[in-house]
């Protein structure tokens, strides 16, 4: 389906870190999509993106994390701040449906919402960070949220059920952990 120039999908902000220990990275199995992605969500109203990645990490495995910044920051100046910058951000669709239903409604510029995704949104904007831990790595499963969650090396990610996108940013992080030493 082509999307229209005048009526753009409906896009929703989230972020999401991917935690590396002993080289593997924590990941949590999403209730609504049924594979496993990095510990993440909505970004909040007025919330920054980094801080979204860390309260979600938490939300979703009672980790405590910080978002780390895979470029140098520029000090902060008189009228800025500088916050980490993520190791990707990826626009994707979620819910293709309700972006043709809308499309067909009465109100196409009106978002729309359906049982499984309740805040309308048609594609997520994903901030990916790399976070490390600020205290205990002993995790606690959100049943609310999630189907599982566990550690997975860089071998396991090859059978594991995921999409693309999730094994390539997991492997990166892998890949990279030493940028939180830095």
């Amino acid at each position: 389906m082509q999307e229209s120039k005048k009526l753009p999908p409906k896009v929703c902000m989230t972020a999401a870190g991917f935690l590396v220990i002993e080289n593997k990275v924590l990941l949590v199995k999403h209730k609504k999509l049924g594979i496993w992605l990095a510990p993440g969500g909505h970004i909040d109203e007025d919330e920054l993106p980094h801080t979204a990645a860390e309260r979600e990490f938490w939300e979703e495995t009672a980790v405590k994390v910080k978002t780390i910044s895979t470029l140098p920051l520029l000090p902060d100046a008189d009228n800025s701040s500088y916050h980490p910058v993520p190791f990707a951000v990826n626009l994707h669709w979620i819910s293709k449906d309700i972006y043709k239903k809308r499309l067909a409604s009465e109100n196409p510029e009106k978002r729309m919402t359906d049982k499984v995704w309740r805040m309308g949104c048609e594609k997520h904007l994903v901030f990916t960070y790399l976070v490390e831990a600020t205290g205990s790595i002993e995790f606690r499963q959100n049943v609310e949220e999630t189907d599982g969650i566990g550690w997975f090396s860089l071998e396991d990610l090859k059978d594991l059920e995921t999409i693309s996108e999730i094994r390539s940013e997991a492997k990166w992080a892998l890949e990279n952990q030493e940028l939180k030493k830095g």
